[in-house]
């Protein structure tokens, strides 16, 4: 008796999902792959051990690349779970034995895509398959997951076969928390931003450290750090994630550190901020009030718009990699994309929710961009750290995600100059929520001495902002010009406005905790700031 037989929306089902893979494999192939003579070599071995008539199926839609590239295999149509699991087999065997480059940015979007039909079919269908099908069509998934991102198998169990299924297995269902990358040269941002959060906003969302061992950061900061604040604790990264393929410890890889932290963490929901992430509203108004974060599963804020027209490879690297895919809304919408400006995320704040299948694809993207290889010689070449890898790693895995509504303003203070417009001025990024109230910013709360008024406050010292402005026109700062009147980030052409009292509450407690940690610690001295010296 077939599968099939109780319904007829059960062969609608299968069709659907049958199509979708026969789509995304031809656009993915005919469109994207950009293989080596030797891949090519490896592929046809690999599908010469195919039965002839699995090679090249009759009376389906026929898939023509050009000679240098190998063939892959389309699916035959669809007459039950049993068909629908022989097509996947195929193209399992295909991914496998024709891996990823690192230049691949296209081609590993067009693999998730599929990817992404496989794993729908493994939620909706379970019902209609027997425990040996659906083992089957687990193990297909696993093996292309492996092929992808080997970095997902967990250090202490190199051979187990289902790590994608055991790190999913590991978010708490239901759970959100922050999550903060960190070593040492920013533990004193770091604390800052646990007292902002805990202190000062009240906040209960359990809080993240992620690390890259003890190198970075020593059980002795560790311990200080968890002694903070209630329900902080700590993640040794490498003892989560095969570190061979990341090479986390080195200083360069410190970008690198925030899309593993975002994978590795037991919350289902996370938000993942910078050490000089300050918040002017309790982080879970985003979790709970966003409404693009609601519909998606993946928030993303702008960084400021600047630097049009200065970063011409860049662009044509992103151009490059979008040349066959079909633009998403947030990518249509971007100005940074479609105006030339230099750089789309900031990413002191990501909001995911990783109980979402096309959230998780998105986030492995982002993290194959980071990792050692793929960001030595692409990633960080093309763009700052870790930033327009968010975006690019969810564009390409045709994984919806949203932007805030505006690009980044400025909080700081308000400079006058005779015949000019007046300006916001502060080494600052602010957002704000749907409402348009203050949300958060990044830069910290310590004062910039190379400013004057950081030099004004001294060394290590705190100034509280007190104006703020967006959608104005901003000129960031050139190191060049330190000391000539132009050391300032600042922002012109839109309304300036006075930081609200509930804002200035929430500054001069978040100082006053700051202060506090770093005059009780052994770890700072806030008169004379240096980098952290530990301490047992």
């Amino acid at each position: 008796m077939s599968l099939f037989a109780p319904s007829r929306s059960h062969h609608l089902i299968v069709l659907i999902l049958w199509l979708s893979t026969l789509f995304l494999i031809w656009q993915h192939y005919h469109g994207l792959a950009q293989l080596s003579l030797g891949q090519t070599v490896k592929a046809k071995k690999a599908l010469s051990t195919q039965p002839e008539d699995a090679q090249d199926p009759e009376g389906i839609l026929s898939i023509t690349l050009p000679a240098d590239r190998p063939q892959p295999i389309a699916p035959a149509a669809p007459n039950g779970v049993e068909a629908l699991l022989s097509s996947i087999a195929k193209s399992t065997e295909y991914f496998v034995n024709v891996p990823i480059q690192p230049s691949e940015f296209s081609q590993l979007g067009g693999r998730l895509q599929i990817l992404s039909t496989w794993l729908s079919a493994r939620e909706t269908l379970p019902s209609l398959m027997s425990s040996s099908q659906i083992t089957t069509l687990d193990s297909h998934i696993e093996r292309t997951v492996i092929s992808l991102f080997p970095f997902i198998r967990h250090p202490m169990q190199p051979k187990n076969a289902q790590p994608f299924s055991t790190l999913r297995q590991t978010f708490q269902k239901g759970s959100s928390g922050i999550v903060i990358a960190g070593d040492k040269s920013n533990l004193r941002y770091l604390c800052h931003a646990i007292q902002n959060i805990r202190t000062v906003l009240n906040s209960s969302l359990p809080i993240q450290i992620a690390h890259a061992g003890d190198r970075v950061l020593s059980p002795s900061l560790r311990r200080f750090i968890t002694n903070l604040a209630p329900n902080v604790t700590t993640i040794n990264l490498p003892t989560f994630l095969d570190p061979k393929p990341l090479d986390l410890q080195r200083p360069d890889a410190a970008p690198a550190l925030r899309p593993f932290a975002a994978l590795a963490s037991s919350f289902e929901q996370v938000i993942l901020i910078e050490p000089k992430t300050i918040f002017l509203q309790p982080p879970t108004t985003i979790l709970e009030n966003h409404g693009a974060y609601k519909a998606t599963g993946a928030l993303l804020f702008h960084d400021h718009l600047h630097g049009k027209g200065d970063f011409k490879e860049r662009h044509e690297f992103w151009h490059g990699l979008m040349k066959n895919h079909r633009h998403s809304q947030a990518l249509r919408s971007s100005r940074v994309y479609n105006e030339g400006y230099a750089e789309e995320t900031d990413g002191g704040v990501i909001v995911l929710d990783k109980s979402r299948t096309s959230v998780m694809l998105g986030l492995l993207h982002t993290c194959w961009q980071n990792s050692k290889r793929v960001r030595k010689e692409f990633t960080y070449k093309s763009g700052d750290g870790d930033r327009d890898s968010w975006w690019l790693g969810f564009e390409l895995a045709g994984a919806p995600y949203a932007w805030e509504g505006r690009y980044g303003g400025t909080i700081g203070w308000l400079l006058k100059q005779e015949g000019k417009q007046d300006r916001v001025c502060g080494n600052t990024n602010l957002h704000l929520d749907e409402s348009d109230k203050l949300l958060w910013f990044s830069g910290g709360l310590v004062a910039d001495e190379t400013n004057a008024v950081g030099r004004d406050a001294g060394v290590g010292g705190y100034q509280l902002p007190t104006q703020w402005m967006v959608d104005g026109v901003f000129q960031k700062r050139r190191e060049d010009l330190v000391g000539q009147g132009r050391e300032r980030d600042c922002m012109w052409g839109d309304a300036v406005r006075g930081v609200g009292a509930e804002e200035t509450r929430v500054l001069s407690e978040s100082v006053a905790a700051a202060r506090k940690v770093d005059e009780e610690s052994r770890l700072f001295d806030a008169r004379t700031y240096r980098k952290p010296k530990e301490g047992s």
